[in-house]
């Protein structure tokens, strides 16, 4: 039994002691080949950068005609290292430099890896190498099996660029993955109005998610050429479309967007009218204050927010009609009305002329006052009544409350 146990001992021992030795020479081996790199890093670097500003057709005879197997790896980091870096020609030209020395062919094949990481990561070289015959192998790759791949495909397709990497990744908008369908579109968006004809043409064909998504990046990308069809858009059959083409409408502006917006406030879905008023904000189509006006009776909070929040933005003519909303036969305006004037600040000009020198300015804002504490919206005036460090504007607002001081009714004995 004791010997046994010694012999359990001795194994275990060993095996510990197998295992400390096999992760010392590891490590000391892996530290040992980064040293090694960093030493042939040093030794090529200058021969890369002199073919990347210079004018020789090929990096070959800088390296003496061929790339030692031992060197692969080491002259990849530089050559990926400085493609981040530069731009222009010199990009253009280490890139070739990949392609001539077989790494494009490398990662071309490694798309094909049982390992999802070593798929990822040549996606991802693809990308930095600017390897323009990879589109294809990269499209393919928007249908991996794992996530990561699949996003990486899309980021290098949106570098390369160009009609053929565009097409794939409009298709990828249908994801079903709904975080892949942002990350695809922000991919898209980056690429800048010039995927808009693509987009447009593409856009029947692709699910409900894609669409708002495809709508969203036209927005971003501030795609003029789009404005048409986005009016277009507004009679659509799905109210999320009509509302994200009022969105886009907003931030693209362009001719007939006013009045385009202005229609949409009477559509008979709440999220189409909450975005038709941000969207008439957002380019301050003055015309439609009327609207906008009829808009703050709207049943739906967003609504009436949007509305009041554009009239806002329209300026002096905006907030003039918010100050003849407060009187209102509806109360769900004049409350959005007061709401978005004390936002505004209006409301504390107001209390701060109510003790001005100036007749004119004091009767204004005495008139003010009146009307929002004539329906019912006293706490305010009251918070200032108490604690505005003037104290003539104090007394003044003490002297309004009191005479217009809330009824009570009497009680019978």
């Amino acid at each position: 039994m004791y010997r046994v146990l010694v012999v359990s001992i001795l194994v275990t021992g060993g095996v510990f002691l197998g295992l400390t030795l096999a992760i010392v020479l590891n490590k000391a081996w892996r530290e040992g080949l980064c040293t090694w790199r960093r030493a042939r890093r040093t030794v090529l670097e200058p021969a890369v950068l002199a073919y990347a500003h210079g004018d020789h057709a090929s990096l070959l005879p800088a390296l003496e005609g061929r790339v030692r197997r031992g060197d692969r790896r080491a002259l990849e980091e530089v050559l990926l290292d400085h493609l981040e870096r530069v731009r222009g020609i010199a990009r253009e030209r280490l890139g070739r430099a990949l392609d001539e020395l077989g790494y494009v062919d490398e990662y071309l094949a490694a798309l094909r890896h049982h390992d999802w990481w070593r798929r990822a990561d040549a996606a991802e070289k693809l990308g930095v190498a600017g390897a323009g015959r990879a589109v294809d192998a990269l499209a393919a790759a928007l249908h991996d099996e794992v996530h990561e791949v699949r996003l990486r495909a899309a980021k290098s397709l949106g570098t390369l660029g160009g009609v053929a990497a565009v097409l794939p990744l409009i298709g990828a908008l249908s994801e079903p993955n709904r975080w892949s369908t942002i990350r695809v579109a922000d991919v898209l968006t980056s690429l800048g109005p010039a995927v808009a004809d693509e987009i447009m043409a593409a856009f029947p064909a692709l699910n409900s998610n894609a669409r708002i998504a495809a709508i969203d990046i036209l927005a971003s990308s501030r795609a003029m050429n789009a404005a048409s069809w986005l009016r277009e858009r507004l009679r659509d059959d799905e109210p999320d479309v009509r509302a994200r083409a009022c969105s886009a409408l907003g931030a693209i502006d362009g001719p007939e967007a006013g009045s385009a917006l202005q229609r949409a406030l009477d559509d008979p879905q709440w999220c189409v009218r909450a975005m038709a008023a941000r969207g008439l904000g957002r380019i301050r189509h003055e015309p439609a204050i009327p609207a906008l006006c009829r808009a703050l009776r709207d049943r739906r909070f967003w609504v009436r927010d949007n509305a009041a929040r554009a009239l806002r933005l329209m300026g002096d003519p905006g907030l003039g009609a918010l100050s003849r909303m407060i009187g209102d036969h509806d109360g769900f305006a004049r409350e959005q009305a007061v709401f978005m004037l004390e936002e505004a600040g209006v409301l504390d000009e107001a209390v701060d002329d109510i003790a001005s020198l100036d007749g004119e300015r004091q009767e204004a804002a005495r008139t003010f006052l009146l009307r929002v504490l004539g329906v019912g919206k006293r706490s305010r005036v009251e918070d200032h009544a108490q604690r505005h460090p003037d104290p003539r504007v104090r007394t003044s607002l003490s002297a309004l409350l009191a005479s217009n001081a809330p009824r009570r009714e009497s009680v019978a004995p």
